[in-house]
């Protein structure tokens, strides 16, 4: 066998050695991506019944994504990736697994409400940040409002969307006292189903546009 041959099966190896015993980052990636796509959005799509906290089998799913073409994809791998970011974005418990986060069915799905911190922060561009002055935090093609506890990352979020981004405040524990729910299924994660204006602090530039928005009312 050439040289050149023997490269080409080296390869061919690793990118079909099971995706929990070494695979590359890539492969994590991918597993991660499509874990993303059927938990948050399409599972009745591809056959999974998900309970009302949005958990399905983890054997159905293997099935699932075998039928793919992810080849090598075994319990093991769903362990990895749910152990690989810092804010848990899936969640195994026993024989089931879900997304923690992120769902945009039509069907909300349950969460133990808790006590937030104080305050919480959402990150988005400034013409959304004059927008919710007026009509408060909504969901937007998902079932809940995702907050953090951090402020700096907030603003990272947001300038994802827009460079020039722009952080609101949510006064979280005053809204809780005020019949607002709040949810925490990850680390530093807060969602909630809306938040009210007039628990919202907006930077102050925008606070000319809102009281003309509010005089024309």
């Amino acid at each position: 066998m050439s040289p050149m041959m023997r490269r080409r099966s080296s390869g061919s190896e690793t990118r079909r050695s099971p995706s929990g015993s070494g695979s590359s980052d890539h492969g994590q990636g991918r597993l991660s991506k499509f874990l993303a796509l059927v938990l948050r959005h399409r599972a009745s799509q591809f056959g999974l019944d998900m309970d009302d906290e949005g958990f399905v089998s983890t054997e159905v799913l293997l099935r699932v994504i075998e039928e793919q073409g992810m080849d090598g994809v075994d319990r093991a791998a769903l362990d990895a990736v749910c152990g690989t970011h810092s804010r848990k974005r899936f969640e195994i418990r026993g024989d089931r697994i879900r997304a923690t986060y992120g769902h945009s069915f039509h069907t909300p799905i349950r969460y133990e409400a808790v006590e937030p911190p104080e305050l919480l922060y959402a990150g988005m561009p400034k013409i959304k940040s004059a927008a919710a002055r007026d009509a408060g935090l909504r969901p937007e093609g998902r079932q809940y409002v995702h907050l953090t506890d951090d402020r700096d990352e907030a603003l990272e979020v947001g300038k994802r969307q827009n460079e020039d981004a722009d952080v609101v405040v949510v006064r979280a524990k005053e809204a809780a006292a005020g019949g607002i729910l709040f949810h925490n299924p990850t680390e530093g994660l807060y969602l909630s189903s809306a938040v009210p204006a007039r628990y919202l602090e907006v930077t102050a530039r925008f606070g000319r546009r809102g009281r003309r928005g509010r005089r024309r009312r």
